[in-house]
């Protein structure tokens, strides 16, 4: 099985076509969350993620600033303003979309429990999952889950944890296809369950 992971796309359009012309032939999407703001096309990625069979996306900050209209974590004035601009062009159904969306999300694949969230376990929103986080709050997020995902960094990882007692264990977080953070590639990944395998891929 081969499943597409994806986050951060923050209403790119053309970026999300892109991701889904070269991977033709997959058979679940995940999508991470903040489908959502700084891009000029939100209704075009979420009316895509829509029309998609067997997708399980989560709820990102950006979507949630979208949905209730708090823009604390907006630190900038244009941020803001983004989030009042999405606010307005959004149609009734696609604001429905993102409000029904989960904060976290679980689901068994082949005998594997993966777990979507955008942050982290502990904060879902907003927590952080870097490439240098330390190893042992890695491993700790991985005690109750098989593969765990999330986003919100715009920075790639990919952590694998082999144990004893539970086999290989993996964190992904795909990085963002359309805004990467300083020094970042535009990315996505693929997951192969034949073994278990992630490829971190360019746009």
């Amino acid at each position: 099985m081969k499943i597409l992971i994806v986050s951060d796309i923050h209403a790119d359009a053309d970026a999300l076509d892109r991701i889904l012309v070269k991977e033709r032939g997959w058979d679940l999407f995940l999508f991470a969350g903040d489908a959502v703001g700084r891009g000029k096309k939100p209704n075009e990625v979420i009316e895509t993620l829509r029309s998609l069979d067997n997708v399980y996306a989560v709820l990102g900050n950006w979507d949630y600033a979208v949905i209730t209209g708090k823009v604390d974590m907006a630190r900038k004035q244009e941020d803001r303003e983004d989030v009042g601009w999405t606010r307005s062009v959004l149609t009734k159904d696609n604001i429905h979309w993102l409000q029904m969306l989960p904060l976290v999300k679980e689901i068994t694949v082949e005998g594997k429990k993966i777990t979507l969230v955008h942050g982290s376990p502990d904060v879902a929103l907003y927590g952080y999952i870097y490439p240098w986080t330390d190893k042992a709050t890695m491993r700790a997020y991985l005690k109750e889950t098989d593969i765990l995902v999330v986003g919100h960094t715009h920075i790639p990882v990919l952590f694998e944890w082999n144990t004893k007692t539970w086999g290989r264990r993996i964190l992904i977080n795909p990085g963002s296809p359309s805004f990467p953070a300083s020094g970042a590639k535009r990315t996505y990944a693929v997951l192969d369950t034949g073994e278990w395998k992630v490829k971190i891929r360019n746009v």
